[in-house]
């Protein structure tokens, strides 16, 4: 029997090897994509009772003259302004650095 030559080809091994990566991390990113249309409204429902539960604690919490200071703030058209923001946090005005114009 005679000797035969290999040859080997590394082009089509690095070739065949990447596309073998390829499909696997393909395969990985649709298997998380399909565990994401199962959690996440089980995660979206249970984040928005946590928040329902705080806004109800929140609720509690305040008297019925800031409630009322709220309603007419949400009732108007007229945007927010840092002053605003910080009469309604009772913080005092210097406690914001001012904006810098270049």
């Amino acid at each position: 029997m005679k000797n035969q030559q290999v040859l080997v080809d590394y082009w089509t091994m690095l070739k065949t090897s990447g596309l073998c990566l390829l499909l696997a991390f393909c395969g990985f990113v649709l298997l998380k994509m399909v565990q994401t249309v199962f959690w996440l409204p089980g995660h979206l429902k249970k984040n928005q009772q946590r928040l329902e539960e705080l806004a109800k604690q929140y609720a509690k919490e305040i008297g019925d003259d800031e409630r009322a200071e709220i309603e007419k703030l949400f009732n108007s058209n007229e945007p927010l302004t840092e002053e605003r923001i910080n009469q309604l946090l009772d913080k005092p005005a210097d406690a914001v650095e001012p904006k810098k114009d270049q």
